[in-house]
């Protein structure tokens, strides 16, 4: 007996030893957002969903869960989706994984289009748990072809930079998944027989997704610029919200927001952001003084509502001269003023007029036009310096390859005009010189900085 049961010691061990040497852990700092998107339709049964469930808590397993690492969110759908939990719902792997346990099984059909717009839309939100440059990842789990189109949704997904990994059991389409994952399709899609075969790539997904972070993680510090000067300006954003744009591409253009605003910091003492979206008429979202950090314009951008409406684009850059740049509204004198004109159509008012009204009060600005837009236009706005300020676009997935280049041109340009407000000389006759300021070392000049001009 003495000898069995050392035996049977022996031989757990071995095992015990093996199963540890097979569970991989992602070594790495892995910070991330991950959405575990499951299709709990009534194809895969409750005894294949609770195999499901076991292959979802080593995937679990892997990574470091909390608020400050890897943050796990999971939406199960069927023929409607349904968020199970945010990804700041749990902040431990032991919370994580109740959760996977405690699970419930849907049932119904299986419209996995749908359910990749819906987590587009609701689960990488400022809100939900999402955060700012962090590698975003989706794993989809599917049994089943789709009753509805993939690819769009799919293509949304991508093109707001987030990382697509589908896995297809039994059933599963493989022409949909490839066109689901993200590539390279051998590191970010899997299709097996059967859900017990799930065991047998839990290894190989977790490894695909943590170097995957790894590399995106080191693509975002090394693309995402960040004004390192005081960079000290208010920077007002007037947005076309009009119909040609689209709900969908009015999403890409607030992700787009989010990124410039990201580039700069945001405060009551540093760089004040305001907004003002336009069709046929403009309305101020926010004040260049309604918010003092960065994650209230951010939060204020991703929830900014489409408005609609025809293309009044001079109107708006009077509005905004009219009403942005005032101290009430949060405008400061001797400041650097900018003005970032977004917008994808031909204006359906004159521009000119407007645009050196602007100019003419010192106010910089910036044009970037996306689609339709007309050149000659956008020209007009910003006619000599075109190639630092003005930017267009064959279409909105595109602007995040400007990011870089629109941010280091405003930073740059905020940087030469405070140089140009604290320098400024004045001349002046020696008999008027104020004794209030300090006279330069250039005869006949007092040091001064510029006076805006009134608007």
């Amino acid at each position: 007996m003495r000898v069995r049961a050392l035996l049977f010691r022996m031989l757990t061990s071995v095992l015990i030893a093996h199963a540890q040497e097979d569970v991989f852990t992602c070594k790495t700092p892995a910070l991330a957002d991950i959405v575990i998107l499951v299709d709990g339709s009534s194809s895969v049964g409750r005894v294949n969903f609770k195999t499901l469930k076991n292959f979802l808590e080593s995937l679990v397993q892997a990574f470091v869960v909390g608020s400050e690492h890897t943050r796990v969110g999971l939406v199960q759908y069927s023929g409607d989706p349904r968020i199970e939990w945010h990804l700041n719902t749990h902040s431990t792997n032991e919370s994580v994984i109740d959760a996977v346990r405690n699970l419930p099984y849907k049932g119904g059909n299986t419209l996995t289009g749908l359910a990749l717009t819906y987590i587009l839309e609701n689960s990488f939100k400022p809100e939900s748990g999402s955060r700012p440059d962090i590698p975003k990842i989706v794993i989809l789990i599917t049994d089943g072809k789709s009753q509805d189109d993939v690819l769009s949704p799919a293509q949304r997904l991508r093109d707001a930079g987030i990382e697509l990994f589908a896995i297809g059991i039994k059933s599963a389409d493989e022409n949909e998944l490839r066109a689901i994952a993200s590539p390279p399709e051998d590191t970010h899609m899997y299709n097996v027989a059967n859900f017990s075969a799930l065991s047998s790539i839990v290894k190989g997904v977790t490894r695909s997704v943590c170097e995957r972070i790894s590399e995106i993680s080191k693509e975002i510090s090394e693309d995402v610029f960040t004004c390192k000067t005081p960079a000290l300006a208010d920077i007002v954003f007037l947005v076309d919200g009009s119909w040609s744009i689209g709900r969908f591409n009015f999403k890409t253009l607030k992700n787009f927001l989010e990124s410039l605003v990201q580039a700069f910091v945001v405060g009551s003492e540093h760089t004040r952001v305001g907004l003002v979206q336009y069709s046929g008429d403009p309305r101020i979202e926010w004040h260049l003084n309604t918010h003092s950090t960065k994650e209230a314009v951010i939060y204020a951008v991703l929830n900014l509502p489409y408005k609609g409406g025809n293309t009044l684009t001079g109107l708006a850059l009077t509005y905004i001269l009219e009403n942005s740049f005032k101290p009430e509204s949060g405008s400061r004198p001797d400041v650097p003023k900018i003005v970032i004109l977004i917008t994808d159509g031909k204006s359906e008012d004159d521009v000119l007029s407007p645009a050196q009204r602007l100019r003419d009060a010192g106010i910089e600005l910036f044009a970037i036009g996306i689609k339709k837009a007309d050149e000659n236009e956008l020209r007009a706005i910003v006619p000599s310096l075109k190639d630092t300020h003005m930017y267009n676009l064959a279409n909105f997935s595109a602007l995040f390859s400007i990011v870089e280049g629109v941010t280091r041109s405003i930073c740059e340009r905020i940087s030469e005009i405070s140089k140009e407000i604290s320098g400024k000389a004045v001349p002046y006759p020696q008999s008027d010189a104020p004794s209030d300021l300090e006279t330069s070392e250039v005869k006949g000049f007092w040091v001064t900085p510029t006076r805006p001009a009134k608007l």
